[in-house]
């Protein structure tokens, strides 16, 4: 199943709302069918390792469960919410839905959030600090957006449920399936199902300093890279010694800089930013293709897609002989001759391949790991 979004300009999307303000696209994908049902995500919500909660208020009061989940009926009282995690890693269909938003980096996409709420139901009025779009799936559900506000009260009305103050909304609509809201960060929303319902959450990541800089902390322990220490060769002579100069600042400063600035640097945080989900590791081929069953197939002709929740990223300027891409946090190269053929296969969902004189042993190979990895699919 492929979506594509339809009336719908990426390049006017892109100046005038991507992370400014919020906005609505009526049947912005076409004769929408849903790619799973409540019972599919029922059944993911009952499996270890898969993170999902049922969000419900009763008589004002809130409640959140988290799976996963061996029987439905006690938690899913009154007006209640299914939430599931990260559905794309696990279902064909509900990536290719991630794929319909390409025109946003691999490195920025967080994963699919897919919700079943009853009539009246929803989580409350919060904020995010990431960007969303929200896919209207079967059914109706209202949403309401409002202006971003200077400052906001934040509450728990349960402790793992945050909530802010109400808000007089500048966007108020119900959506229709194929409809799409957008939402930046930091704007405030809430949406409540006026019928049975599906929503597709596709979420962005935005790292903070802090966490950049902890991967940096990380690589400065575990690395045995010699670092630089400061240096005040030619020191001016001041008489006020509990001040630090302006120079010495400076030097500091730089000190960091240098560290950051090297192109090594580039490699470990763009590593970091391509690990999207522990359990993309757990499905290796329990019977590998050898070199020769793999031969045999691109001779003949054979089509490959990304895995589900697979988004390779690499580094579009690089200057040496390998090309290198990292796929959830895993490190690949080839010979920089390769490079075209192989950014093909990481920003295409699904590439053609036939055995032409150009593909070297290595590349071929390369491809057989990944397949054999699980990264890459084969279809039939």
């Amino acid at each position: 199943m492929m979506y594509q979004l339809s009336n719908f300009s990426i390049k006017t999307f892109l100046s005038q709302h991507w992370q400014q303000r919020p906005c609505v696209f009526h049947g912005a994908l076409r004769d929408f069918e849903d790619p799973l049902d409540e019972h599919d995500l029922a059944g993911l919500a009952q499996e270890a390792g898969i993170d999902s909660r049922v969000i419900s208020e009763i008589n004002g009061a809130w409640t959140v469960t988290e799976g996963p989940f061996t029987d439905f009926e006690p938690v899913c009282r009154d007006n209640w919410s299914l939430m599931v995690q990260g559905v794309d890693t696990h279902i064909e269909s509900a990536a290719s839905l991630m794929k319909a938003f390409n025109f946003i980096p691999h490195w920025r996409m967080d994963d699919l959030l897919v919700s079943f709420s009853q009539p009246g139901a929803g989580v409350g009025a919060h904020i995010d600090q990431y960007d969303v779009f929200i896919v209207q799936g079967k059914g109706c559900r209202r949403w309401q957006v409002g202006n971003k506000p200077t400052e906001s009260s934040q509450h728990y009305p349960h402790p793992k449920l945050q909530q802010t103050d109400e808000f007089e909304p500048i966007i108020d609509v119900e959506l229709q399936p194929g409809d799409v809201l957008y939402i930046p960060p930091g704007f405030p929303h809430k949406g409540q199902s006026i019928t049975e319902c599906l929503n597709y959450s596709i979420g962005f990541r935005a790292p903070d300093q802090t966490e950049l800089f902890q991967v940096i902390a990380d690589d400065l322990l575990d690395s045995n890279q010699s670092t630089r220490r400061f240096t005040d060769s030619n020191r001016a002579y001041i008489d006020r010694p509990g001040a630090m100069t302006t120079t010495d600042m400076i030097s500091l400063k730089s000190l960091l800089h240098g560290y950051i600035d090297e192109p090594r640097i580039e490699q470990i945080l763009i590593q970091h930013l391509s690990k999207q989900n522990e359990c993309l590791d757990d499905f290796p081929l329990e019977h590998e293709f050898t070199h020769s069953d793999f031969m045999t197939m691109i001779q003949e002709g054979v089509t490959i897609q990304h895995a589900c929740g697979v988004r390779p990223v690499y580094l579009d300027h690089q200057i040496d002989d390998e090309f290198t891409f990292f796929i959830n946090g895993h490190q690949f190269s080839t010979h920089t001759s390769h490079r075209l053929a192989t950014t093909q296969i990481l920003d295409n969902h699904q590439t053609q391949l036939l055995f032409h004189c150009d593909m070297s042993h290595d590349w071929i190979e390369l491809i057989r790991e990944l397949i054999n990895r699980g990264y890459l699919d084969i279809l039939e």
